[in-house]
């Protein structure tokens, strides 16, 4: 419980503190990719499938809670992303990105619910779907 309440407050002062970004300049939207949701993609993708060697199947899957708990991190600054991500400089009221975004709020609580169930499987699956989400949002909006 101790840990949740820390997990808490450090997600709350990183959205406090993303809250302070200049309004009119969307330079900071790599910021936040960089700084907030890749690293909490990685929770996810970091703790999904097999790595396959000589030696036979490794699974990356969380073996304890303490990895479980970096997960369900991952999973809860995700589901957060949607108020930064649509805020209104932001969104700029664009249907689509506002559905990019709402999409990410969905596959967290779904990462969320496969960590504290301590499913692999589903959290494999929505692995996929979060890749899938980015790669879709990023055809649309990243700068090449």
């Amino acid at each position: 419980m101790k840990r949740l309440i820390v997990v808490s407050f450090l997600l709350l002062f990183s959205l406090l503190s993303l809250q302070s970004f200049a309004s009119e300049d969307h330079s900071d939207m790599h910021d936040v990719m960089a700084h907030l949701l890749t690293p909490a993609s990685e929770k996810i993708w970091n703790a999904s499938g097999f790595i396959i060697t000589e030696e036979g199947e490794l699974s990356l899957a969380p073996t304890n809670q303490e990895e479980w708990n970096e997960v369900i991190f991952g999973a809860k600054v995700i589901m957060e992303s949607t108020f930064i991500l649509n805020r209104p400089d932001r969104s700029q009221g664009r249907s689509d990105w506002i559905r990019f975004s709402e999409l990410l709020e969905q596959i967290g609580k779904k990462a969320f619910e496969a960590a504290e169930n301590k499913d692999p499987e589903e959290l494999f699956e929505v692995g996929a779907d979060l890749y899938q989400a980015c790669v879709a949002c990023h055809n649309v909006y990243m700068k090449k």
